[in-house]
């Protein structure tokens, strides 16, 4: 009997150890269990030229985020003056419009995302001038020209002898006085410019 108790005893203490050593491994140590949290770093980073909002705060250097598995994270490009944005580079996996400036990105991994900006490139109109019989465009010239966006560009309108200038015919929406010899046109678009004469039959 003495000894049937003892190995009750032993027994009884195995079970409890058994059950203390055994843990179920859901701990915040313990891998995939409930208790877990599951992070993940996102850097955010830009080129010369301009900023990048994280959810409405302003970075002005790159910067490493700390969210949890899941987490929506809204982004917004804002260019410099004189600058544009271009796209996202990077880890643009979950973007889902990397030429978007304010997009959300859904952060399951760690993550490095650039916003590109960049310098417009400069916009330029083509000037086609021509004249008709009886005289020359002596400024700037007949001949097609280049001119960057917005220029104003001076004409001249220059009759032979014996003729005089009448008018501007074309695309001459941006010409000031189209009934002047002297005048300007202003670039927003490729034009094609006449300078029409007649004879002058006042001149002796």
């Amino acid at each position: 009997m003495y000894m049937r108790k003892i190995s009750c005893f032993f027994i009884a203490a195995a079970l409890i150890s058994g059950m203390v050593g055994c843990g179920d491994g859901n701990g915040v140590n313990g891998g995939n269990g409930g208790d877990s949290y599951e992070s993940y770093n996102l850097t955010i980073d830009s080129t010369a030229g301009g900023v990048v909002a994280v959810n409405s705060s302003k970075i002005l250097t790159k910067t490493t985020f700390i969210y949890g598995a899941g987490t929506v994270v809204s982004l917004n490009a804002i260019p410099d003056s004189d600058y544009q944005f271009v796209k996202w580079t990077g880890d643009v996996g979950t973007i889902d419009n990397v030429h978007a400036s304010e997009i959300n990105i859904t952060v399951n991994d760690n993550y490095y995302i650039m916003a590109k900006f960049e310098i417009p490139p400069t916009v330029q109109y083509r000037l086609a001038i021509f004249s008709t019989a009886g005289g020359l465009v002596t400024t700037p010239g007949e001949d097609g020209f280049t001119y960057n966006a917005g220029t104003v560009v001076n004409l001249m309108a220059t009759p032979a002898r014996g003729y005089e200038f009448t008018k501007w015919t074309g695309d001459v929406d941006t010409i000031s006085n189209v009934n002047a010899a002297s005048t300007t046109i202003t670039m927003n678009g490729d034009y094609y410019i006449c300078a029409h004469f007649r004879e002058d039959y006042t001149c002796g």
